[in-house]
């Protein structure tokens, strides 16, 4: 354990990494705290989870759509002149949203303003350790895996924090304090210059990001990945529901980011002699078979071992996705990249969780089971064929 952790140790004494990482932990706080926010919110002031769900819905999309063009911002101008306005546009979103209750119309605009102009900060972050690690390419394994890890952190004590809150304070303080951490971890990540990834001439002609082989691929095995987790969470539900113990779905939700923090711990300190198209396929293929064992549990605690073991694989087959992303692109393009990745899962998370919901009332919570299996092998599938055919300068422009 210990030689695991001495690679994070390294990671962090590269000069300015716990500054820029922890200000964007900070900024990042908010992707798990506004969505289950404003569900709370709407359904608390409405009585409608149907209304909530579907304003939950415009900013998850929106979210979704307005980080792709707005991480191609970012690219052009630099994270410091644009994450500082992001961060305003989407207060100012957030702030109409809650104070418009009586205006249906009008909450919808603020809560789309607030999605389209969230900015990707997980791609943001990896953006800035690819620049940092352009001397010790061999680290970027290490950044990645401990991102994830962040990624795993941040959805574990959101919900957690946005339930507690609502109840304790008020049903508008997730939202209130969300806007606090925006806009405080933006501007401290955009003071950061010394480790801000260099912009591209404005000059050079515009490149279309799909015309680098095999990067069409990428969004697809995000969002495979995201039909994993959607599908995987609402089965789960269902299914602590079903056998008498929805009271468990949180302790197994929990347990199955945990056991993903520890196999994203262990796989980022290797280093892998494989390539990383070669890993992707093996990780996607070990995610495949570890989601079977769910298919065949018949109760909470053979649910619980089977989630265990399927924690275990999501964090390396993450950590890989968007190693080989970075591998097919140029660095002056890398947040857009990393943002069509990410935008892919947030797409296939809704997906999953619609489709999974349907499967449910139809044929059960056993064989809804399967769908995770499904997003597996499809992404399994799209690795095959997903290989770099360059190594772009880190920090070319």
């Amino acid at each position: 354990m210990i030689h695991v952790l001495s690679a994070y140790r390294d990671l962090f004494r590269i000069p300015g990494a716990w500054q820029f990482s922890g200000a964007t932990f900070l900024a990042r706080l908010p992707i798990a705290i506004v969505m289950l926010g404003v569900v709370l919110y709407v359904a608390g002031t409405t009585g409608s989870y149907a209304q909530a769900g579907a304003i939950a819905g415009v900013f998850q999309i929106c979210a979704a759509v307005g980080a792709i063009f707005t991480s191609r911002i970012i690219d052009k101008r630099g994270q410091r002149m644009t994450l500082p306005l992001l961060a305003c546009m989407n207060s100012v979103g957030l702030i109409i949203f809650l104070y418009s209750n009586e205006n249906l119309a009008v909450q919808i605009f603020g809560i789309a303003l607030a999605g389209i102009s969230q900015p990707a900060l997980g791609a943001v972050v990896r953006a800035r350790w690819v620049y940092v690690l352009v001397d010790s390419p061999e680290m970027k394994r290490t950044a990645f895996a401990w991102e994830s890890i962040i990624d795993e952190l941040i959805f574990i004590v959101g919900p957690i924090f946005t339930v507690v809150m609502s109840v304790q304070i008020g049903l508008e303080f997730p939202i209130v304090i969300s806007i606090v951490f925006m806009l405080t971890g933006s501007v401290l990540l955009s003071l950061q210059r010394k480790t801000e990834p260099r912009t591209h001439n404005s000059d050079l002609p515009k490149v279309n990001i799909f015309s680098h082989t095999g990067m069409w691929r990428m969004p697809i095995i995000g969002a495979c990945f995201g039909w994993l987790f959607g599908s995987y969470e609402v089965t789960t539900v269902a299914f602590a529901t079903e056998a008498g113990h929805p009271e468990m779905t949180g302790f197994i939700l929990g347990v199955w980011a945990g056991c993903s923090a520890i196999g994203g711990l262990w796989f980022g300190h290797r280093a892998w002699k494989s390539t990383l198209p070669r890993q992707l396929v093996v990780c996607t293929s070990i995610a495949c078979l570890a989601f079977m064992p769910a298919v065949f549990a018949r109760s909470i605690p053979t649910l619980f071992i089977a989630t265990m073991v399927a924690g275990f694989a999501i964090a390396p087959g993450l950590i890989t996705t968007y190693s080989v992303t970075e591998q097919l692109i140029p660095a002056n393009m890398l947040t857009e990249a990393l943002t069509w990745t990410n935008s892919g899962m947030i797409l296939g998370y809704a997906a999953g969780t619609a489709i999974s919901g349907v499967l449910i009332d139809s044929v059960g919570t056993s064989m809804s089971y399967i769908l995770p299996v499904v997003g597996a092998l499809a992404a399994t599938v799209f690795a095959l064929r997903a290989t770099p055919r360059h190594r772009p300068a880190l920090t070319s422009n």
